[in-house]
């Protein structure tokens, strides 16, 4: 009996928790579906385990998502990145912009609009989410994932609807920080920066 009463406290005390973390992650949701453009500066670290220190690179990423257009452009320590345009995926290298054909680039390069936005139930479909204060925690459904073991999103504790950091971990152990910062949400973006 004692068993099947702490059983039952025990089923009472995760319900009762996982409602607020529920409705908590439908409030970032709600305020992040506010921004419909979005530009950022953001520092990228590549840590792996053959290397002593990090690689560091530097660049800008910008958002409209109405246009549904995105450019994450590095600028050190090489001007390269990528554009999304709608159905369109292309590599930028210097000047020229190249048609990204292969079918897992498109499709890594349109989830990450899915990640920008932070669209909770098209996540749900492939990741257990876990909130911790402003911190989100995303573990793969797939028990054996080949590329993600974890993702980590933080958010601004004064305005949830900026990204400050994301950390993805690999299963080998390696793993990429970016750290997102002068955060402009919302404003008017020139045709020419895509």
């Amino acid at each position: 009996m004692r068993y099947y009463l702490s059983l039952l406290l025990s089923m009472c005390f995760c319900f009762s928790w996982a409602q607020p973390e529920e409705a908590r992650l439908q409030t970032y949701a709600q305020k992040i579906g506010t921004v419909q453009t979005l530009q950022s500066d953001f520092v990228e670290e590549k840590h792996l385990s053959l290397l002593d220190k990090p690689i560091q690179s530097r660049g800008t990423l910008t958002f409209d998502k109405s246009a549904e257009k995105l450019r994450w452009q590095y600028q050190q320590p090489f001007v390269n990145g990528f554009l999304i345009e709608k159905d369109n995926v292309y590599r930028l290298q210097g000047a020229e912009k190249k048609p990204v054909k292969q079918a897992a680039g498109r499709m890594f390069l349109a989830e990450m609009v899915v990640w920008l936005t932070l669209d909770f139930e098209a996540l749900k479909k492939n990741y257990a989410i876990t909130l911790h204060d402003t911190e989100i925690t995303f573990l793969p459904l797939a028990k054996e994932h080949k590329v993600v073991k974890e993702i980590t999103v933080w958010l601004d504790k004064k305005d949830p609807r900026v990204v400050t950091q994301v950390k993805m971990e690999e299963p080998s152990g390696d793993f990429i920080v970016w750290k997102f910062s002068n955060t402009q949400l919302n404003p008017i973006l020139p045709d020419e920066v895509f």
